[in-house]
């Protein structure tokens, strides 16, 4: 009859350090800052020496992260922002109040180019 007694005891902590841990690796789990800002912004990726996708389409006041998923160091320039470097593995998020076409390159490699139209 102890042994009956003891699973339990045994049992509520683990379901709940289970029930914890699901909740940090669901959607929307852990923080929520973090979250808000991934879910509002469009990204840009960085993949070697190209912006994907070349043109990105955004509404009014979006915001666009640029991530450089390559190996080496690049910016994300224009007449209207600039990045300045990201280095590989970071991101900078630029936000479009205005309405309008952006193009914008790397100072670095000026040969990569891509445009953000904003709606």
């Amino acid at each position: 009859m102890t042994t009956s007694l003891l699973r339990p005891r045994r049992l509520v902590p683990a379901l709940g350090l289970g029930l914890a841990i699901c909740l940090l690796l669901l959607p929307g789990g852990g923080s929520a800052g973090a979250n808000a800002t991934a879910s509002a912004s469009k990204q840009v990726s960085i993949v070697n020496f190209a912006f994907k996708p070349g043109t990105l389409k955004v509404k009014r006041g979006a915001n666009v992260a640029f991530a450089n998923t390559a190996n080496t160091t690049h910016t994300a320039s224009s007449g209207s922002f600039d990045t300045k470097r990201i280095e590989p593995g970071k991101s900078v998020t630029v936000k479009f109040n205005k309405r309008g076409t952006f193009a914008y390159h790397c100072k670095i490699h000026p040969f990569m180019k891509g445009k953000v139209v904003v709606e």
